[in-house]
Parts: structure tokens; sequence; C-alpha cells
């Protein structure tokens, strides 16, 4: 019963879902070797970058059709503001050397990193999977143009949401001390004068726009590359007869 239930989950998502077991268990050997849990926050930012988009598209993509075009916004309202979380995990590789027993043993900086980038780069494969889901809903529903132009969007609010993470919340101070996608909701006007004052005038500010603009090519990169890499899978790119 167990296997067939296994089995009945898209291929996808069951190596999704054993990678970040994988992940999280070296974490935690990590941690227990070290005897500290200096890196911990690393589960929370996994969780909160992967689930919520990717649990919100996989929802879209298999109810859209029956949607009302109300829900089906609102829906995809959330998934925009959940989607930067994803990404958003490449900065946390800042953090390699935040173990205090990096002074004591420097080669620890190496382990930490490579744990750092295997996680972040899971949390952007559960980004790039929701987000091709979305483009099949919508170009589905729509036409692959429109398909194409949102998914542009959604790249250039999630530029705006990583600087908001990253640098906003430091320096502006919220309620709780961070800004988590659904802090929008419980503070609104104090994020949206926060990221006015922090981008406008661009003259001022010009180190903000070139972190969006070099973080939003980052991400265009690898979608190219995750959305093309199957062609070597080809026949013709392996020139077979």
């Amino acid at each position: 019963m167990i296997k067939k239930l296994w089995l009945s989950i898209p291929r996808y998502i069951r190596v999704i879902i054993w990678l970040t077991f994988i992940n999280l268990g070296i974490l935690a050997v990590r941690n227990l070797w070290l005897g500290n849990q200096v890196f911990s926050f690393l589960k929370s930012n996994l969780f909160i970058g992967s689930l919520p988009p990717l649990v919100i598209a996989m929802i879209i993509g298999k109810y859209y059709p029956k949607m009302h075009n109300f829900l089906f916004w609102f829906l995809t309202g959330l998934w925009v503001l959940f989607y930067p979380n994803a990404p958003y995990m490449i900065s946390d590789l800042i953090h390699d050397s935040s173990d205090p027993l990096d002074k004591l043993n420097p080669e620890i900086i190496v382990f930490d990193t490579l744990i750092i980038f295997s996680i972040a780069m899971l949390s952007i494969f559960y980004g790039l999977v929701s987000l091709k889901i979305m483009f099949a809903v919508f170009q589905k529903k729509y036409n692959y143009k429109f398909a194409c132009v949102a998914t542009g969007i959604t790249l250039l609010l999630s530029c705006l949401g990583f600087y908001m993470g990253r640098e906003i919340a430091s320096a502006v101070k919220l309620g709780n001390g961070y800004l988590y996608s659904w802090e929008i909701f419980l503070e609104p006007f104090q994020i949206v004068k926060s990221v006015l004052q922090m981008l406008f005038p661009i003259s001022t500010h010009k180190e903000a726009w070139a972190m969006m603009v070099l973080f939003g090519l980052v991400q265009y990169m690898l979608l190219i590359i995750f959305r093309d890499v199957s062609d070597t899978e080809s026949s013709a790119f392996l020139n077979e007869k």
C-alpha cells in the first residue's frame, strides 16, 4: 500500500523528497559532529523557500481548469509572493564562515560552504519546478507569449523580493526582525515605505539596483539551464544513428 502510494507521486516530487532528506541528514550530522546549531536556520529557510511555492503551484496546476478566475489569480498572487524565497537561499552562502569554530579550524568553512550550497541549490530546484508548472499553466490557460511575459514579471518581482529579504530586513526594524513573505500582510505600509526609501532616487541607490539586476541574471541563467538540459539526452545531440 505504501509502495503504491509512493509510486503514485510524480517522479520529480519523489526526487525532491529524497534530496531533501539527504541534505537535512547531512546538516544533522554536521551539527552533531561539531556540537552546535549555527546553521539550523537553513532548515526554516528551506521550508519557507520550497514548500509554499511548490505546493501552491501544484494545486493551481491540478485544479486551474475548474477554478474561478478570482481564485486562480489569488493563488497565483500567493505563488508570486512566496516564489522569491526559493532562489533567495543563494545569498545564504554569506554565512559560510559564521561558525565560531572556524577560527580554530578553518577547514570547517569548506564543509559548511558545501552544505549551504547544496541546500541552496535544492531550494532553487524547488522554485524552478514551481516556475515550470506555472509556465505550463499560463501557456495552457492563455498562450505561450502570455506565459513568457508572466514568467518574466515573476523573475523581476523576485529580484525585489530578494533585495527586500537580504537588505531591508537588516536595515529596517520590523515587528519580528525578519522580512518573510507573509509580513506584507502584517506590516504593509512600513514595508512599502522602507522599499521606496531604499530604492529611490535611483542615482543614490545604484548598489541596490545592481544587486537586483545581478540576481535576475543569475536566475535567468539557471532557468535556461534547467529548461534546456534535457537536450543533452537527445539522439541528435549524441549524434546517434
